[in-house]
């Protein structure tokens, strides 16, 4: 049902312009996640998904992109959420890539240098 992934892995997933979006960013965690058992979107990401300020989420056509977005909105109170659609992804699918925003690295780099 959810299945963690690295980045070399996501190749296999994504299309380039999307692994293209990803490179810019500092990915925490990817989960593949088949849908066919869900039936709470919401209730489903807080249980499962862990948390981060950002959310980068690809799915397969098939399934009900702003449903998804906004159950994942509101299980997590994320600030920022993006959607996207792809034909690569099996029926019924779904990855979720957490992100870290810059302002946290940033905050990560702050408190390195007092520790120095």
């Amino acid at each position: 049902m959810m299945e963690h992934l690295s980045v070399k892995e996501l190749e296999s997933y994504l299309d380039d312009d999307l692994l293209k979006l990803l490179k810019k960013e500092d990915i925490r965690h990817i989960f593949l996640i088949n849908t066919k058992i869900i039936s709470n979107f919401e209730k489903f990401f807080s249980t499962f998904l862990p948390y981060s300020v950002k959310y980068f989420v690809v799915i397969s056509s098939d399934l009900p992109v702003k449903i998804i977005k906004e159950s994942l909105i509101r299980a997590k109170d994320t600030l920022e959420v993006s959607c996207y659609i792809t034909s690569k992804l099996p029926q019924k699918s779904m990855i979720i890539i957490g992100l870290q925003s810059v302002s946290e690295k940033e905050e990560l780099k702050e408190l390195s240098a007092f520790r120095t």
